[in-house]
């Protein structure tokens, strides 16, 4: 068995969709099951959103029950622009395991996110230079991997994929293109804690020579109806896809200021933002919720917007039976399925990378598809052709 214990919903699924690829059985789940038959068992965690005290404590006991299952490979799926609390829970995983040297690999040369001279790229701009800039909980203020992951001096190293790995410590390896990531792989023994991003898990497959198979999944590559569209990303472009369909007159319910901006909002302002998803769903067969920036206020931090879009969420599925969720957003989809009360999936197809269709365990009638905030929607996903008024 395959293990990976990842901070946040979003990045689970990305690497249950690799496991696809693969011909692996997956499973995503936010506890660890000893019974679990998975060849590639994917844990959720969702510490990026919690505290640092708070992750640390959760990734230690994730991590102490995985390593009773002795699987294969223990891989830490990170966020790939090091968001979270890395290096703290990095420590806290190789204090558990009892490992005195780790190897972090955070970039994606496949999706543009290089590593190289200790500074981070998207296509070619510094980090700090893009729109992770604005993210509300992490903002990207440098390129320097050091400061990313908050290193105090002398805490990790940036090494280049030529240079042999100490015999103790944090490295993060630069990576410039898919090469780089396979000689970082070819690195690691059992006494190196592997983390990074899924292109990174992808090269150390390869490595272990885990045999590829033609792609498990029989699902339809359509999304199913009625379809609920949750988008809880503040990135420009996942905000700017939503205001366009919104202007052609698609199936867009923002969420009420009423809701947004109010500490406790009432039920009714909570019962017509309903009526109008319902409607949607209705008579449309697809509806998107979404967060209009201009309409929130002082009590709209990320944490408690997404408590709102959580419980919107379930009061719209208490009104009506829908078939598919599609959400963006890793901390949004944990909020939205812990109140919901799903916690274990199965990987069922895989439209990029990244952007993963999966069946709800505890509900086999209801499919769920997901993508990172950063993300872009494939065009078979995002198509509202005929819902429009």
């Amino acid at each position: 068995m395959i293990a990976v214990i990842a901070d946040d919903l979003t990045g689970a699924a990305e690497l249950g969709g690799i496991g696809l690829r693969y011909g692996l059985e997956v499973e995503i789940n936010s506890e660890v099951d000893p019974q679990t038959k998975a060849d590639l068992l994917v844990i959720s965690t969702d510490t990026r959103s919690r505290s640092q005290s708070e992750a640390e404590a959760i990734m230690a006991k994730v991590t102490e029950a995985i390593a009773k299952l002795q699987p294969r490979l223990l891989f830490k799926k990170t966020d790939s622009v090091l968001r979270g609390h890395v290096l703290a829970e990095m420590q806290a995983q190789m204090r558990v395991l009892h490992l005195h040297r780790a190897l972090l690999v955070p970039a994606n040369p496949a999706l543009g996110r290089t590593l190289t001279d200790g500074t981070y790229y998207l296509h070619g701009t510094p980090l700090h230079e893009t729109s992770f800039a604005s993210d509300p909980e992490f903002a990207i203020t440098s390129a320097s991997a050091v400061a990313m992951v908050r290193a105090a001096a002398g805490q990790v190293q940036v090494l280049k994929p030529s240079e042999p790995l100490p015999p103790e410590g944090i490295v993060i390896g630069e990576a410039k293109d898919t090469a780089d990531l396979t000689a970082w792989a070819s690195q690691l023994d059992e006494t190196v804690f592997a983390a990074g991003a899924s292109g990174f898990f992808t090269a150390i497959l390869d490595t272990l020579q885990v045999k590829k198979a033609t792609e498990k999944s029989t699902a339809p590559a359509t999304i199913a109806s009625p379809a609920l569209y949750v988008c809880g990303s503040t990135f420009s472009n996942s905000r700017d896809m939503v205001r366009a369909e919104k202007k052609a007159g698609g199936p867009v319910a923002y969420m009420p200021a009423a809701i947004a901006q109010e500490e406790a909002p009432s039920e009714e302002s909570f019962a017509a933002w309903r009526e109008e998803v319902v409607g949607y769903l209705q008579e449309r067969g697809k509806a998107i919720i979404a967060i209009d920036p201009a309409t929130t206020g002082p009590a709209a931090t990320a944490d408690a917007l997404r408590k709102k879009m959580a419980e919107g969420v379930q009061l719209m599925l208490e009104k009506t039976e829908v078939r598919e969720i599609v959400l963006e957003g890793g901390a949004t989809a944990a909020a939205i399925f812990d109140r919901l009360g799903m916690h274990q999936f199965y990987p069922l197809h895989e439209y990029a990378t990244g952007v993963i269709r999966m069946q709800v365990a505890a509900k086999p009638g209801l499919c769920v598809t997901l993508k990172p905030g950063s993300y872009t929607w494939t065009p078979e996903i995002w198509d509202f052709k005929g819902t429009a008024v």
